[in-house]
């Protein structure tokens, strides 16, 4: 059953993308649980420019975003199998389940993976207003001398951002309160007006205000220092104890879904990913573009899953 199964998806890749096409509904919403102006919603909106045009149907971006996604996703799960009604799923989707005791749905079981968008492995570590310490060495000394100093913006609740301030903040026993936010977007602004000392942003979406001085840049959290911020040291310079959570983004439709539709869907999406702009915003961002073939990202989300739980239990982050 299961040769079975890869095989007609074989041959529904193999046929031209304009027959397969035809299977779709006319139009296609695609769900997003984050905020407009955030890394997600963007590449969704590249993604779906790129879709009207390879499949000729109408692709609309709706944001619902709540719970960390979850609104979202239990949205999906639910909506019929037709492709009509997709996903555009960030981290927090294997990620929570590590968090939440119990989730409506199953991250990897009740979905149909569809196309992997991007990994982003580099975030940047930015400060406002109200933080007057130069560079990272005296922002991390003035931490470690007061341990709630600081408070740090959350720009999603169960985002890798999230988990990545639980690393530093856990790795260097910091106690200064996490304010959440119902996204990026919202949460840099607090911290352009000093209300919020610091967070960790995607590089795409903090790189303006770092451009117009709104916001400073003390780190990033990749392996290495960037290209575009070469006089931004990598966090692991100073504090190479604080662990990394690397983003992804993808589209995954309900489960039952067609082969022919998923065949569809991943060529039209995977295209929207080999355009300049969509590569370039995603090279900006500190992140790269794996080509995986649905059956690849399924065992991907799978991996994802469990690295999650055993981050969350080996950092003492209890389900609630």
């Amino acid at each position: 059953m299961h040769l079975t199964r890869r095989a007609g998806l074989g041959l529904a890749f193999a046929a031209p993308l304009a027959a397969r096409a035809q299977t779709l509904p006319a139009a296609i919403t695609l769900v997003v649980g984050a905020a407009p102006g955030g890394t997600t919603d963007t590449l969704a909106r590249e993604a779906a420019e790129t879709m009207r045009e390879r499949l000729g149907r109408n692709v609309v971006v709706e944001n619902r975003t709540g719970a960390g996604g979850n609104l979202a996703a239990t949205g999906v799960a639910r909506a019929a199998p037709d492709g009509g009604t997709l996903l555009v799923a960030f981290t927090s989707h294997t990620l929570n389940a590590a968090l939440m005791r119990q989730l409506p749905y199953r991250p990897v079981e009740d979905f149909t993976p569809v196309a992997l968008l991007a990994r982003l492995t580099s975030n940047v570590l930015v400060v406002g207003p109200s933080v007057r310490e130069a560079d990272l060495p005296a922002f991390l000394a003035a931490a470690r001398a007061t341990p709630d100093r600081y408070s740090f913006a959350i720009g999603g609740v169960g985002s890798s951002l999230h988990m990545q301030t639980v690393l530093f903040r856990s790795a260097l026993r910091l106690t200064g309160p996490d304010i959440p936010h119902r996204g990026t977007a919202p949460a840099l602004l607090d911290v352009t007006g000093g209300h919020v000392d610091a967070m960790f942003a995607p590089l795409d979406v903090a790189a303006p205000l770092l451009r117009e001085g709104r916001v400073r840049p003390l780190a990033v959290t990749g392996e290495a220092r960037l290209p575009a911020f070469p006089n931004v040291p990598a966090l692991r310079e100073a504090a190479p104890e604080v662990g990394t959570a690397a983003a992804w983004f993808g589209v995954l439709g309900p489960a039952g879904m067609p082969a022919p539709v998923v065949a569809a869907l991943h060529e039209a999406i995977t295209a929207a990913t080999r355009t300049p702009r969509f590569a370039e915003r995603v090279a900006s961002g500190g992140g790269e573009i794996p080509a995986l073939s649905p059956a690849a990202f399924r065992d991907f989300l799978a991996r994802d899953a469990a690295m999650w739980i055993e981050t969350a239990r080996l950092g003492n982050i209890r389900p609630e």
